[in-house]
């Protein structure tokens, strides 16, 4: 199982990486990145690098007050008649861990389209079972790699003192993991990809490190009857992949 971890830390070091410290932007695929020989990217230029690039005309900052008021606009989704949807593209998708349709392995797209995430938010109303709802909203920044998408993070925080989806309150104060989300924005400030319920570390909070939805379900005593609405078990061959790795010798 630690070969799943390894990846997020090993890193080639010099002589074995070419350096690219203090050098022009290095094209790798459709993106620009500025690197060092650790690894360590040079944010500001590699920014700057694929805003060239793309020539996506919002500046930072000011892609980063879209998205905000793109939250803040959602305070009025329920009701059509105040509600503006031109915040959301024709083309816009909308995709979580387990919403969307399964994960494509050639490129194409996937998930709810502008009428279906609009229908699916009005249908059901989680402020009506949870009143003090606060997601909590930071860390927003813009992907230095695509230049019109805006990275934020919640840790929600809620207490169950209403309906839940015909489900008596509990009164329990639930605590969600910290989660990422992502607005990806076109040149006319609309968003295309509204992506969230990532959840960054599973072993936080009180809802059996389930994010979105699925969190509140599971943590008012009211879980959703299938696998990805529960708390991670994994496969039996992975865990019999745990076991066996547990039989071996350890290294001296």
């Amino acid at each position: 199982m630690l070969a799943t971890v390894a990846g997020s830390f090993q890193h080639a070091t010099p002589p074995l990486r070419r350096a690219q410290r203090n050098v022009a932007a290095l094209r790798v695929g459709a993106l620009l990145e500025v690197t060092d020989e650790y690894g360590f990217v040079d944010e500001a230029a590699t920014l700057k690098a694929n805003r060239e690039r793309t020539g996506f005309p919002i500046a930072p900052d000011d892609l980063i007050k879209a998205a905000k008021d793109v939250i803040v606009k959602n305070q009025n989704l329920q009701d059509p008649a105040i509600f503006d949807d031109s915040i959301y593209a024709d083309d816009f998708r909308f995709v979580a861990p387990f919403v969307g349709g399964a994960t494509p392995t050639d490129g194409a797209k996937i998930g709810f389209t502008k009428d279906e995430f609009l229908s699916s938010l009005r249908s059901f109303d989680l402020l009506a079972a949870f009143p003090n709802l606060n997601n909590r909203y930071h860390a927003f920044r813009v992907d230095v790699f695509e230049p019109n998408r805006v990275w934020f993070q919640t840790r929600a925080k809620a207490t169950h003192t209403g309906e839940l989806m015909g489900s008596a309150a509990t009164g329990k104060a639930l605590e969600l993991p910290p989660e990422a989300l992502s607005m990806t924005f076109n040149a006319k400030g609309q968003v295309e990809l509204f992506t969230v319920g990532y959840v960054i570390d599973r072993t936080s909070g009180n809802t059996g490190g389930l994010g979105g939805v699925f969190g509140y379900f599971w943590g008012t005593g009211n879980p959703l009857p299938f696998p990805e609405c529960q708390p991670f078990k994994g496969s039996l061959q992975l865990r019999f992949l745990g076991a066996l790795q547990k039989l071996l010798p350890k290294p001296e």
